[in-house]
């Protein structure tokens, strides 16, 4: 299942508290991505956004284990102009273990990190963000 949250902090502040309510709730967190770090290598990218290199595009991915034996979820938080993103999302082969998800959405929730609608556990209001 893939969950969207919009946050409306900047997306270095983003992973940061993620990974802190994580790892407090007891998950182990594992940074697989990151874009800034990536372009490092590739001095001359520009941004598709903002037209120049001096952008603040981020894009981070975060694998969040429950226990050591099962798969991870994956936590991608990406975002741009002082605002993110936050998605979680099942591996497509089902390895996580069950409700690890919806135990990230709550921990999310709760550190007040994510806004939960009162209709929909999984998304929040202004989560239909498509672009970036």
């Amino acid at each position: 299942m893939l969950r969207e949250f919009a946050v409306y902090l900047p997306c270095d502040e983003s992973v940061a508290a993620v990974r802190q309510v994580l790892s407090a709730a007891g998950l182990r967190v594992e940074q697989s991505f990151d874009l800034r770090a990536a372009l490092t290598l590739v001095p001359n990218c520009t941004c598709p956004h903002h037209g120049t290199a001096l952008c603040d595009c981020q894009y981070n991915v975060l694998l969040v284990y429950q226990q050591a034996l099962f798969a991870p979820v994956t936590v991608v938080a990406h975002g741009r102009d002082h605002h993110s993103w936050i998605t979680v999302s099942d591996p497509p082969d089902g390895r996580a273990p069950a409700g690890l998800s919806l135990e990230i959405v709550q921990v999310l929730a709760a550190a007040h990190l994510i806004t939960l609608n009162e209709d929909s556990e999984t998304h929040s209001p202004a989560s239909q963000h498509t672009d970036c």
